[in-house]
């Protein structure tokens, strides 16, 4: 016989049980197979539209070719910021691309120029295909990460704005045998400073930056040139002096490249 003081639960409450379960089972301490792995940025894409609100260049030497590492441990990009440990992944519903970035990059209301901006107004030639995204939350709270999204269109590509800037990172799925890379040929490294950058995806991406942010400065240099040649040699020559030092090689390229993308 039912006990004569016992009530049946609501529908209400047995609703919002329902949606609480629903909510933690979307919230996972281990990291989507779609976003595991190593991942490098092949692509800083902002709104050309809104260049008023720019924080990076398109292809900033300062973002391109860092290297990204997502596991279950932690979210860390080489780029000396802050790792995220020990996140947990919420899942986002089910959105086509161009409508998720739009929604995320909205503009101030202008007459000219939409609330939100397209895929190509970001410089992104991938297709608006429905995609799974996914919000992040770290471990401390401090870290860039926490509150970031990841959004995979395909299985080698990977799209992310860490730090709440107004920027699109592309990255493309590394392999695990994949050679790496420098600004140079890695077959022809012959001081011990090279070798220690084709040692390193890290160094060696740096060591594309570098050349990159060059490029980016010296015809911006006008009569100042030779000056910034110059100046790149007595670089190279204090970025020799590290040796095999890694963390000395690391630090010496990423303030080398924000000098350049200041000149």
């Amino acid at each position: 016989m039912r006990h004569p003081y016992r009530r049946r639960p609501s529908l209400r409450l047995l609703a919002l049980s329902i949606g609480c379960f629903a909510l933690m089972q979307a919230v996972a301490a281990t990291a989507p197979t779609t976003v595991q792995g190593r991942w490098e940025v092949v692509q800083v894409a902002v709104d050309h539209r809104d260049q008023a609100h720019w924080q990076y260049f398109p292809d900033d030497p300062r973002l391109l070719g860092r290297q990204l590492v997502v596991d279950d441990a932690g979210i860390r990009l080489d780029d000396g910021s802050r790792t995220c440990d020990a996140p947990a992944f919420t899942a986002l519903p089910v959105d086509k691309l161009q409508h998720f970035i739009g929604d995320r990059f909205a503009r101030p209301e202008s007459f000219d120029t939409p609330a939100q901006p397209t895929l190509a107004d970001f410089g992104i030639q991938l297709a608006d295909a429905a995609v799974s995204p996914v919000e992040v939350r770290c471990t401390p709270d401090g870290s860039p990460w926490n509150n970031a999204w990841m959004v995979t269109p395909s299985a080698d590509r990977l799209l992310t704005n860490y730090d709440g800037s107004g920027y699109v990172l592309v990255l493309r799925k590394v392999e695990s045998q994949e050679p790496i890379r420098a600004s140079f040929p890695c077959a022809k490294a012959h001081s011990a400073v090279e070798r220690t950058i084709c040692a390193s995806a890290t160094l060696a991406g740096y060591d594309r930056s570098v050349a990159a942010a060059y490029r980016f400065a010296l015809p911006r240099a006008g009569d100042d040139a030779t000056t910034l040649r110059q100046s790149q040699r007595q670089w190279i020559g204090s970025r020799d002096a590290c040796g095999t030092d890694v963390h000395c090689l690391g630090e010496s390229m990423r303030d080398r490249i924000d000098e350049l993308m200041q000149q």
